[in-house]
């Protein structure tokens, strides 16, 4: 049975919005409302500076790890929600960049225990917590999100993934420059 996602069945909170909604200084024009993500944690970055917390993850795979810390708003500050919205789209792109077999929090339990929510069934991000057990090849074993000391995360390990360079069949290939884009065409190993 394939298992699509659901809507966020929340809004953006306010303190996330106020921090993340960051537009390019050219609007896009396809989408004048457009605002990168990379924007949004510049942003977030400067306003969290000089902080004393932080939350570091860990996504355990097969063959690696990946880590990440991201400073975070106290407990009770009014900006703690950006905190927990951020980290939640980090550790989303994060998975999809990397796979996951599980997800290992450590940092404020108030952060921790939204994120280990909002990565479980029913959470903001059901879809992966239900989808990384058939994409790391063990759909048998659940997507576990464990909330643990900094000591207890693993190291950061990347290890080179081999692609094939079989290009039997036909294939398209495309490259979007900053100034043109480029086009290959490929059938049977010989570009056509």
């Amino acid at each position: 049975m394939a298992f699509s996602p659901a809507p966020r069945t929340r809004p953006m909170p306010e303190a996330a919005m106020k921090l993340l909604l960051v537009r390019p200084a050219v609007p896009a024009p396809l989408d004048p409302n457009f605002a990168p993500l990379i924007l949004a944690k510049k942003n977030y970055l400067k306003h969290v500076e000089g902080t004393a917390y932080f939350l570091d993850w860990a996504l355990p795979r097969s063959d690696g790890c990946g880590r990440y810390r991201l400073p975070v708003f106290e407990e009770n500050h009014e900006n703690v929600e950006a905190s927990i919205y951020l980290a939640g789209v980090l550790i989303q792109e994060m998975i999809w960049q990397r796979s996951a077999s599980g997800l290992l929090l450590s940092g404020p339990p108030k952060i921790c225990e939204a994120l280990k929510k909002a990565f479980s069934p029913g959470g903001d991000y059901e879809f992966e917590a239900m989808s990384m057990p058939n994409v790391c090849g063990t759909p048998e074993k659940p997507f576990e999100v464990k909330i643990v000391s900094l000591s207890m995360l693993p190291e950061n390990k990347d290890t080179p993934q081999k692609c094939g360079k079989d290009a039997n069949g036909c294939r398209l290939a495309f490259d979007l420059g900053k100034s043109d884009i480029k086009t290959v065409a490929v059938q049977d190993n010989q570009v056509v």
